[in-house]
Parts: structure tokens; sequence; C-alpha cells
């Protein structure tokens, strides 16, 4: 029978320990000794040899490369171990044949760190090559045992680590912290992003890899697979997230999944208390729910509104707007969410954290709006020295969904120019989807002022015979195309087909026509714009373009998504047009707060939500005019040797413009250039308000969206003209600011 390791203990120590009950004295032999030394210098010489392999960099990536490899290394230990088991099993006196299986059964058993030694043959145990052989192998098996625990929980065991140094060090206290619910590409580019903006004082990521394959008994459930949680996180996530030094959690259901009975603990019900200490020593909070599923994220961050912890953090930021945390939630902006986003950012209620909307949609039509070469105006015949533009502007979008119906937003509001009878110049969109049927009724009811003789719904498949049809009608007319049809693969093909048929059968002498193509997977990108590049370079200096939007990695990007940049500048912009001495932000501050939202309801008489939709309407109206401020500079001749001089000499002439009037001191030539870009901002401002569902009439009505400025510019009174001009200003001087700094440029 085996000795225990007790029993082995013990038997060691009765030989090399004596006892002496007279003196009470404990006496060590000199063999004791000795082997405690050898064994002592062995053990230290392995952990020398351990850290110096985690310590080598060469050495890590065999790590990594037998990790990769494990089924295969696995086969290999397997295959040696029946060999040698065949060896040392068989016996002149035994059958061939039942030694195999019994090797077989037996190699299997060295992954479990057992052997079968005493079923080897006597004197292969005491031969020394045998032996060597036999050990080598089985710790082969120990170390291949090893290396796939550790693949399954090594990053669980490393964040728990460098979890209890952050508590220790309380490396959280004071530190930014953005906590993404799920773990997916989106919240990986996001995180990626966010960790590359950090600045001296790095910002702590935290991301809990969400099961949402759960039930009810989630405490069973954890306990049962608690040893490898993370197994749901994929190989090539968990090495991005621990180059950028994240903290990655797991729990089973999400906060979508607690049922919530007023204020609550949602972290000490997911078993994540781990993180609830990390982000309560927060200087700043934002959280993250990124997932494709718009009701478990929505549902999730109001869930998150109700726990104990978030309203602490939360009240103890109420003094300090810009610090308090926020929730952005991935889901589309459509009626239902905007009502809800609407009353989550202005929210009466202090202690309810504000909740933003994440729309990748229209995230890639800003993308495109800030695209310097996917301007409308380059697209169009343009006289330079009016800033006015021939002819009338056709555009086309194939895939009329989410973002094909922010394109058409896009193009109508920043091809609205004029020409030189300072009549705004025709439009026309031919958008194109095979659901169309489905589409029409409900969009053509939120813009009752654009009729089908500016946008003309066509239910027509991309590739169809009908699509076609239309195109070669209109082909030479064409400036500007999106296509939008959810399918890289059908969309790169559409977009080459498209350019092909472009230059076979478009005038070469008309201007340039841009074909926009959206990427939504981000692995497909390389491939997509290796084929753009290679068409564009194929006509260089031709008058048709392919360009690529939309893709994944601008879009989760911490400039896109928690930049204040485009902020910053429709600040300035309001500041213009409230002709304030305050500062950008003091105004901001003044006219985009809850009391605002209240005053404008009661001077109104109208409900609290139409003021909200009041406010988000002129925070959008300033924001674009960020935007536009590119098209405007086009008009005025960026793309001309003399627009610096041509800049400074427009910079001056503001000066001269007085409070609610239109007039400056400069020559005719150019008051007519700056009353054009005025009424370009004009014919602008009414398209973005058709596109809300605004109509005229005399009388303003934020309820019935009526607004008594939608008519032409050359009815208005100086007051209300010199907004524009206000408008057309402030872009001169911000884009003279930008120039005149170091090595800056528009």
């Amino acid at each position: 029978m085996e000795q225990g390791i007790f029993e082995i203990i013990l038997s060691f120590l009765s030989k090399h320990i004596n006892f002496n009950p007279a003196s009470s004295e404990v006496v060590f032999s000199s063999d004791f000794w000795s082997v405690v030394h050898v064994w002592f210098i062995i053990f230290a010489l392995l952990l020398a040899v351990i850290l110096a392999i985690f310590a080598s960099s060469r050495s890590m990536k065999l790590f990594d490369l037998l990790a990769k490899h494990l089924p295969i290394f696995s086969i290999l230990v397997w295959f040696v171990g029946v060999c040698v088991y065949i060896v040392g099993f068989y016996d002149a006196g035994v059958n061939g044949l039942s030694v195999v299986p019994r090797a077989i059964i037996s190699s299997f058993k060295m992954f479990v760190v057992s052997n079968d030694l005493a079923r080897v043959y006597s004197v292969l145990r005491h031969h020394t090559l045998y032996m060597t052989i036999f050990s080598l192998v089985h710790f082969c098996a120990a170390f291949i045992s090893f290396l796939f625990i550790f693949k399954l929980i090594g990053h669980r065991v490393k964040t728990s680590c460098r979890l209890a140094v952050c508590r220790l060090t309380g490396a959280s206290k004071g530190k930014n912290i953005h906590l993404f619910w799920g773990i997916n590409e989106e919240s990986c580019l996001l995180a990626e992003s966010i960790d590359g903006h950090s600045n001296n004082v790095k910002d702590i990521l935290v991301l809990v890899d969400v099961d949402e394959d759960t039930d009810d008994n989630l405490k069973k459930k954890a306990s049962l697979s608690s040893i490898a949680n993370t197994i749901t996180i994929k190989n090539s996530e968990i090495s991005r997230l621990d180059k950028i030094g994240a903290y990655v959690f797991h729990c089973y259901g999400g906060p979508s999944a607690v049922k919530i009975n007023g204020n609550d603990d949602i972290f000490a019900r997911l078993n994540l208390r781990a993180v609830r200490s990390i982000i309560s020593k927060s200087s700043k909070l934002n959280c993250y729910f990124l997932s494709s599923d718009e009701n478990s994220n929505i549902t999730g961050a109001l869930n998150l509104q109700h726990d104990n912890t978030m309203r602490e953090i939360l009240a103890s930021k109420l003094s300090d707007p810009a610090n308090k945390p926020k929730i952005y939630v991935h889901a589309c902006r459509t009626a239902n969410n905007e009502l809800f986003n609407n009353y989550s950012q202005y929210s009466e209620d202090n202690s309810k954290i504000e909740i933003k909307i994440i729309d990748s949609a229209y995230l890639s039509v800003l993308k495109l709006k800030k695209d310097k070469s996917a301007m409308p105006v380059k697209c169009v015949d343009l006289d330079e020295s009016s800033g006015t533009v021939k002819g009338g502007f056709t555009s086309l979008v194939a895939g009329f969904g989410k973002t094909g119906q922010e394109a058409f937003r896009f193009l109508y509001e920043f091809s609205a120019f004029v020409d030189k009878q300072h009549n705004k110049i025709p439009f026309k969109c031919y958008a194109f989807d095979e659901k169309m049927d489905k589409i029409e009724g409900v969009f053509r009811s939120r813009i009752p002022d654009i009729g089908e003789d500016e946008l003309c719904m066509l239910k027509a498949h991309a590739g169809s015979k009908g699509f076609w049809e239309s195109v070669s009608l209109i082909i030479n007319d064409l400036n500007y195309a999106v296509i939008t049809i959810n399918n890289d693969n059908a969309g790169l093909e559409l977009a080459v087909d498209l350019f092909k048929y472009a230059m076979q059968f478009r005038d070469s002498k008309k201007p340039m026509l841009k074909i926009m193509l959206r990427c939504y997977e981000n692995q497909n990108y390389i491939r997509m714009k290796d084929v753009v590049d290679n068409l564009n370079r194929s006509i260089a200096g031709g008058n048709v373009q392919l360009g690529l939007f939309g893709m994944q990695r601008e879009l989760y990007n911490y400039n896109t998504i928690l930049s204040d940049t485009v902020l910053r500048e429709a600040k300035e912009f309001h500041k213009a047009y409230k002709k304030s001495k305050l500062s950008a932000d003091e105004q901001w501050m003044i006219d985009f707060s809850n009391e605002k939202i209240s005053s404008t309801a009661k001077d109104n008489n109208i409900h609290r939500y139409y003021a909200i939709c009041d406010l988000n309407r002129r925070i959008e109206q300033n924001i674009s005019n960020s935007m536009h401020l590119e098209t405007k500079m086009f008009l005025l001749g960026l793309s001309t040797e003399e627009f610096a001089s041509k800049l400074n000499l427009y910079y001056g002439y503001q000066k001269s413009r007085k409070v609610d009037t239109i007039n400056y001191t400069c020559p005719s030539q150019d008051l007519e250039i700056l009353h054009n870009l005025a009424m370009v901002e004009h014919e602008r401002w009414i398209a973005s308000h058709k596109l809300l569902g605004y109509k005229y009439d005399e009388e303003r009505n934020l309820v019935s969206k009526y607004h008594e400025c939608m008519m032409p510019w050359s009815k208005l009174g100086d007051v209300k003209k010199s907004y524009d001009c206000d408008s057309v200003d402030t872009s001169i001087r911000m884009v003279y600011d930008r120039l005149s700094k170091k090595n800056c440029s528009i």
C-alpha cells in the first residue's frame, strides 16, 4: 500500500529529529540539514528559472506559442507517452495486444498529474535512460495541463493580483474611470482609444464580461463555473485588454437582468464588489453599454441609475457638473429613444444619472460631415468670385436604413447653396431600398415640408434593373452617391460597379462625383481600402472618386464620443449668436440648463418635453454651424492660393459691421460674397429645420413646429439677417485664429 504524504513527512521527521524530554531540546541530525539545504537550493533555482522565463520576452513568446498550439503539443506528448508506456508494460509473458490499450489509458492519466509507474516492468524502473524519458514526458503533460488551466483563469488571476495592488496603493483614487458592461469589438476599440488619449495621469479601464446566457439562479451557476469564469472572452480580446492594462471581471446577466426594488446594490448582487470598490473612489466615472442588444443596453442603464453606489457618486459631484458620472448607451435615435434621451439628459430629479445615446448610424455620418474630402461643396460647379454655385445638386442613396436616412439629412443640409440670382439651387435625392414600402410612410411623416420633388423614394434592390435604369438617367447630373446596404461585400461590389459605370458614361467635364461607401465590419476595412485606393489611382485627375466612411475604429473612438472639440466650437457660435460679453462656457451654461427649460416652458405655455426639444434643436444648430465652417471657407476660396490673404481681408471687414446690421465697410464685390455666404447659412438653417419637421408660419409654435424665419433671406429684416452674418463672421474668425497658430492648418 502506498504511503500518504503525511506519513512520508512524519517518517522523514522521525528519522532526522530527536526530542530530549529532560532538557526539552529538539536535536536535528546532520543529515537533516544537508537534505534541507539541497532542497532549498533546488527550489531556489527553480524559482529563479521561472522568474527568468517570465521576465524574458523571448521566453514569453515561447510560452504564448505553446499556449496557442496547445492541441498539437498535447497530441504529440500523448503519443510519446503511449510509446513510453508500451515499452514499460511489455513483457515476454504478456499478450502484446493487451499492452496498447493499457498504454493509451495510462497516457491519458498523465494530463491529470498521475502515473502508472507501479505497472512498469521492474527492470525498467531502475533503468536511468528509461526513467529520464518517463519523467520528462510526464513533466510535459503536467505543463500542458498547467497551460490549459492558465489559459482559462490566468487572466483572472492577473486581474486579481493587480486589483489587490490597486486597493493597497489606492491607485483608483481621484482617477477618471471608464466602466464597460460587456466585451465586444466596439468596447475594445473605445477602451484602446481612451487609453491612447490618457495624459500623464492614466485613466482606469474596467471591463465586465457579461454572460447573458443565464438563469434566475445566478449564484448557483456562478459557483459551478467560477474557476473558468473568463471563458467567454476571446483570446484576441484578452491580449488587447492586457496591452492597455484594463481590469477585466465577469458576471452573469448584467445590470439588465437585475430586478430593481427601489434603491439597490447592483454590484453586490452581481458579485462585483471589487468593481464597486474601484469606481467609488473615482474623480469622474463613465459607464458604457455597447452591445448590439438595444433593449438590454437601455434596461441596464436605467437599472444602474437606481444603484446605491452610483447615486452616491452622483451626489458627491452635484456641485461639479463637468465631473458628473454619465452612462453611454448604444441604441438607435428612434422616436421613442429620443424621448428617453431627452428626459434623461434634462431630468428634474438630481439623483438620476445622465444617459447619452450612441447611435452608430448617426456617428458614421457625423464623421462624414467632418471629412474635408467628402464635403458636397467639392462636388458642384463653384463660382469662387461670388461664393455661388451653378446648376443643381443631385444625389443617390442606396440602402435607406438608419445610416441611409442620416446620409440624406447630411446631403440635404450641406448642399443648400445659392446661385448668382440669390436663389437656393435645386436639390434632388434618389433613395433606393428593397423595403422602402415599410420606410417611406413614417419617414415622410417626419419631414412634411420635403416633397417628392426633392426626395424620390423607390422600392428597388441596389442591383435590380430599376436601380440601374434610374442611374442611367441621372448619371450626368449625379453629384454624390452614398452606399449603406449593411453588407460590406455587396456594398463594395455595388460601389465598384457604379464607379466603373460613371467612368464609362459620365461626361468628363462635369463636376466631381463622390461615391461614399460605409464600411460596417472592422476586419473588412483593409481589403476595402485597398480596392478604393487602387480605383482612385487608376483615374488620377478624373471626376469620379470613391471613399469609405463609418469604420468602427473611427466611430468608437475618444474623439468621436468623448472629445468636446466640436462642442467647444459650437459654444463659440452660440456666443456670437447671443452677442454675449460672457465667456462661451458661461453663456452656454446659462442658456442650456434646467432653469432655462423651465422658463421656456412657462413663457410659451408648453409642456417641459417641448422645451427640451427646442433646447436640443438649438444645440444641434450650433453643432451644425461648427461642422459647416469648412463649407463656408470653400465658398470663400479655400482651394485657391490667395485664400490666406483673402481671409485676412474678410477678418478685417467683420470689425466694421455693427451689431444687428448687415453692412460691412468693404468693396461691393466683397460685400456681395459676405452676403452670399450669409444666404447659404440661412438656406442651411432652413434645410435643417425642414429635416426636423418644421414649416413656415407667421407665429412660432414649438409644439406644432412652426417658425417665422423659414422664408427667403431677402424677406427677412436686418436683425434676423444679422444672425446669419454673425455665423459667417464667427467662421472666419475661428479659421483665422486657427491659421494664426504655429504649425496649424485648416
